[in-house]
């Protein structure tokens, strides 16, 4: 078999530089970047509850900024998307532990101690809730009617104890609806209405006593609120090494990214006019 001669072997290689594709920096840079899909990242593990297509679409975002040009850029790349992933898994952990801990059933035992209501007295998620307190606000305020109401002189004045005290006729009127006799009857017989007030302001005296301490209570949760906006020393020193490890990784990332691209550009450049000079001598 005869050997190619000098010639044959340059005009080879000119013409396998030719066929290899585009000799611009920008031509390799798009040959380079169709080669790195977006499948690495979804290699990325996702927790159960975490959306799949959420996470694909940050990945897009951010490969538009940063393209994955060639493997180790695609590498840096997946490291900045798990980096702000990882920030906003942070973020909905940080706003979980909250909630729970604001629950009725974990304030109202933190409550209790606070309180040191014996185990009799403990109380429940119910006696914090927006309904117990309610109750009480409108007992509360049916008592402060009675204080200037005269008992034994308010079956003589109905009409003027139903726009001073509208919450005690309220309750006189639904007394006589449910009485044996008709409701007429009812409202004008004086021993009836002066029974029925009087019961009615034993039993608001009665509500807010008994239900002192939780009101007590539900005034506390509500502060306890606010202050566990912020979480306890310990979570707090957790979350800000997690926050400032997770700023470090995206940025070191970013930066190699940057570097790797500047090293990548200036090799390529040198690529292509190795290539020009060499089809000029040619």
């Amino acid at each position: 078999m005869t050997s190619p001669s000098k010639a044959q072997i340059k005009a080879n290689r000119q013409n396998a530089k030719r066929s290899t594709g585009p000799t611009s920096i920008q031509g390799k840079l798009t040959v380079s970047q169709n080669a790195i899909t977006h499948g690495i990242f979804a290699a990325s593990t996702l927790l159960p509850h975490e959306d799949e297509e959420e996470f694909k679409l940050l990945s897009e975002g951010v490969a538009e900024v940063y393209p994955p040009i060639d493997a180790i850029a695609a590498g840096l790349v997946e490291r900045i998307i798990l980096a702000i992933w990882r920030q906003k898994r942070l973020r909905i952990a940080e706003s979980a532990k909250l909630n729970i801990s604001m629950t009725p059933e974990i304030m109202v035992e933190e409550i209790n101690d606070v309180l040191r209501l014996p185990h009799h007295m403990r109380m429940h998620a119910n006696s914090i809730s927006e309904k117990q307190e309610e109750d009480y606000d409108y007992w509360l305020g049916v008592l402060k009617e009675f204080k200037n109401i005269k008992i034994q002189a308010a079956p003589s004045n109905l009409a003027q104890l139903s726009t001073s005290a509208p919450e005690v006729y309220f309750q006189l009127k639904q007394e006589a609806l449910r009485s044996v006799m008709t409701y007429d009857v009812f409202m004008k017989t004086p021993d009836k209405i002066i029974a029925s007030l009087e019961s009615t302001k034993k039993y608001a005296e009665d509500f807010v006593k008994n239900n002192a301490i939780k009101h007590t209570a539900y005034e506390i949760a509500q502060h306890m609120k606010f202050a566990k906006l912020i979480p306890d020393g310990k979570s707090i020193d957790f979350l800000s090494k997690y926050q400032v490890q997770l700023d470090t990784d995206l940025y070191r990332a970013i930066d190699a990214y940057k570097k790797h691209c500047a090293w990548r550009m200036a090799n390529l450049e040198i690529e292509v006019t190795e290539e020009v000079t060499e089809e000029v001598i040619a």
